[in-house]
């Protein structure tokens, strides 16, 4: 451009020149003219020289503008349900009632979940009552009760063992008092054991005697084939007997009749006299039942009565062994009537002592474990409460408070009330039906709140990290013009919801006055 102005300047230069040579006065005028429209050309186009403005600087409030796109809505309306199935005990509202911020609506039965509030309750308080003992650890009554416990226990401990000391040295003194007795009862009887050994082993000799006549009176073939004919019953039954009593006496004989004090002497006599007894018998039925035979051609009376007289011989020879025995027996028994009370009267105190005895060994045991434990529990109760046992009582509080609150939870579950201050518009309950958790059209009671209106509005992603909750701001509606009405940001998505394609976060304005509403 610079080259441009050079060649045009130049070029009005000879142009000049050549004019000047032909009109001289013509030309002095058009310089000067030429000269000035220069001078006025250079000076305009002259830069300016700077302006500037200076303002003391002071602290302030930074302002920025947000563009974005909103409507002003309102949340009055609401559509309130069950979250659980239930048959509904209560209404307490009908359409058009006015109401309160947390006024009880409706609620279904309940009568499990509030039993189950209680219990949680309960738990709660034992919960807080078992951490606060351990916190506050175990009172010094508590400590003089359970240190007077021990002191009981231990007196009572000593107590069974001077018994069990006591008892011991009784029980010796009884039992070296019965072993007195007995070996005074021995020798004071050794005559009465004596002759006792001698009566048995005579007597008994004497019988053996006597079964053996009765075998051979049996063996008579004569006797045996009138029983087989008119007795045979009776004779079976007087064979089975005979044969027992055979057997005891031979029993008897093969022991040897052992012998050694005098209730071996006693035992001995009255087994033998048992014994004698039996064969006694037997000889008095085999006398009747032979006496009961007939008379016939092979058993004549003359045998009868020879068979009758044997056996009456023995039967008398049996009975005299019989009262010898008797009377050996009552003589002995006699003799020993006195040492047999203070022997019996020894042994029952010696089993009493050894009763007591065994108390007091029970006793010990018992008083011992239970000293262990009460001075274990003194112990623990010095010690104070572990941390690791505060801690655990601690978690079941914290467990317990979950469980109440797990149960309140469910119970209000059964509860409408009213979260804001209104009016019921609708109602869709009847008491005594079984409500569904489902209200595809309707709820089960719609009111319309009293709560403010509000701006909902969509930012650019942009913009959005320069909003945040609690900035205010002001706002113009058409139907207010000229008014401002100041905002406050309440809610800000934290996700971008699509519109039309682009990105934006939704934001909510609370009006500041809730009078404009």
């Amino acid at each position: 451009m610079k080259m441009n102005i050079l060649k045009t300047s130049l070029r009005i230069g000879k142009k000049f020149l050549a004019l000047l040579k032909r009109r001289p006065k013509t030309s002095a005028a058009v310089f000067l003219v030429v000269l000035l429209l220069y001078i006025l050309i250079a000076v305009l186009r002259m830069p300016k020289p700077p302006e500037y403005l200076t303002e003391p600087a002071v602290r302030g409030t930074l302002q920025q503008s947000v563009e974005a796109v909103g409507e002003v809505i309102s949340e009055r309306d609401l559509k309130l349900q069950f979250p659980i199935t239930g048959i509904v005990d209560k209404v307490n509202v009908q359409e058009g009632d006015r109401v309160k911020a947390g006024e009880e609506l409706a609620r279904l039965r309940s009568s499990g979940l509030s039993a189950d509030v209680n219990s949680a309750s309960a738990q709660v308080a034992s919960a807080r009552a078992e951490l606060a003992t351990l916190e506050q650890g175990t009172r010094p009554e508590e400590i003089a009760i359970t240190e007077a416990s021990v002191s009981n226990k231990r007196s009572a401990l000593e107590a069974a063992r001077e018994t069990l000391a006591s008892s011991e040295r009784n029980l010796e003194l009884s039992q070296q008092k019965l072993s007195q007795l007995q070996q005074e009862a021995t020798v004071s009887l050794e005559g009465f054991v004596s002759t006792a050994r001698s009566d048995a082993s005579q007597h008994v000799s004497t019988a053996q005697t006597s079964a053996q006549v009765m075998d051979d009176v049996f063996n008579d073939n004569d006797l045996l084939d009138a029983f087989i004919k008119h007795k045979p019953g009776i004779f079976e039954q007087v064979e089975e007997q005979q044969i027992r009593v055979q057997n005891a006496l031979q029993s008897i004989s093969t022991r040897g009749l052992s012998i050694y004090d005098y209730t071996d002497a006693l035992s001995v006599l009255s087994e033998a006299r048992t014994i004698v007894s039996d064969l006694a018998t037997v000889l008095n039925q085999t006398y009747s039942a032979v006496s009961a035979l007939p008379i016939t051609p092979a058993f004549s009376n003359l045998d009868r009565e020879a068979s009758k007289s044997d056996i009456a011989t023995e039967r008398s020879s049996v009975q005299t062994a019989l009262s010898s025995l008797d009377s050996s027996v009552k003589s002995l028994r006699d003799a020993s009537a006195n040492f047999d009370t203070r022997i019996t009267a020894e042994e029952a105190n010696v089993a009493s002592l050894e009763g007591t005895r065994d108390k007091a060994l029970a006793d010990i045991r018992t008083f011992e474990t239970s000293l262990q434990i009460e001075e274990a529990q003194l112990a623990l109760q010095r010690a104070g409460s572990r941390k690791s046992d505060v801690d655990a009582a601690r978690a079941r509080l914290n467990q317990a408070y979950a469980q109440l609150q797990r149960a309140q939870e469910r119970y209000s579950d059964t509860i409408i009330v009213a979260p804001i201050d209104g009016q019921i518009t609708q109602v869709n309950l009847k008491e005594g039906e079984l409500l569904s958790t489902s209200f595809a059209s309707d709820a089960a009671i719609s009111m319309l709140g009293d709560s403010p209106y509000r701006v909902e509005m969509f930012i650019a992603e942009i913009d959005i990290p320069k909003v945040a909750i609690g900035q205010t701001g002001a706002l113009v509606l058409d139907a207010f013009p000229g008014e401002e009405f100041v905002l406050t940001v309440t809610e800000v998505d934290p996700a971008a919801t699509d519109i039309d394609g682009v990105s934006k976060y939704r934001a909510k304005l609370d009006f500041a006055d809730e009078d404009t509403e």
